[in-house]
């Protein structure tokens, strides 16, 4: 049996709380690994909680597109735009889920790398965190005001900064694939090439939940 329209919009709220902040949780680990990087256990582990924590957002994620989708047919913003929130869920799933291919790519690799380039992937990383929370907090205001049926508030902000981040990190990703071509064997920075282009597909990934955010927003 659907939920009624109460029980259906408390459901979707509070299931999408869970899995914003399982999403944040997530992402907090990138650059914990990276700053561990050089210690084999330390890396070890917390790919490995990264990957758990990963998994624990597709979890979330399943049941809060679920939820969205066991309601009944009403007028209510949440109710229609179901589809417009349920592509969106998925567009921000594509953040852990580049995070983890990332870590898993370079403890695959195991690279030597110059200090100068690991404290840039650091940075990186840590840009990737106030892109996310960035997003995550935008996306949860967005839902509370489908909610109550209240317009939301714009999101412009956000969208702008989280693009000025993804940028920044792109100026990086250039200066990481510079220095290595300048300072190390073709094969060695083909590596490094090959780890931070891999590590730059999560601020892309937040950059593009983003995009789909506005596109919800304006529809409204």
């Amino acid at each position: 049996m659907a939920p009624g329209p109460a029980e259906y919009t408390t459901d979707v709220a509070e299931k999408a709380t869970a899995y914003l902040t399982a999403v944040e949780d997530c992402l907090v680990l990138l650059p914990q690994a990276l700053a561990v990087y050089d210690d084999a256990r330390a890396f070890t582990d917390t790919t490995a909680e990264l990957g758990q924590q990963e998994s624990v957002c597709d979890e979330h994620r399943r049941r809060l597109c679920g939820a969205v989708g066991r309601a009944r047919p009403e007028f209510s913003a949440l109710y229609l735009r179901g589809a417009e929130l349920t592509e969106l869920f998925t567009m921000v799933d594509a953040v852990p889920d580049a995070a983890e291919a990332f870590v898993r790519d370079f403890d695959a690799m195991s690279p030597a790398l110059a200090e100068a380039t690991a404290r840039r992937m650091q940075d990186m990383a840590a840009l990737v965190c106030q892109a996310s929370e960035l997003l995550t907090r935008a996306i949860e205001t967005y839902v509370r005001a489908l909610v109550t049926d209240d317009s939301p508030p714009p999101v412009a902000g956000a969208v702008e900064r989280i693009t000025e981040l993804e940028s920044q990190c792109d100026q990086y990703r250039n200066e990481i694939v510079a220095r290595a071509f300048e300072q190390q064997s073709t094969a060695d920075a083909l590596v490094v090439r090959e780890l931070v282009q891999s590590l730059d597909a999560v601020p892309d990934a937040v950059e593009d939940a983003a995009d789909q955010l506005v596109f919800c927003w304006s529809d409204m």
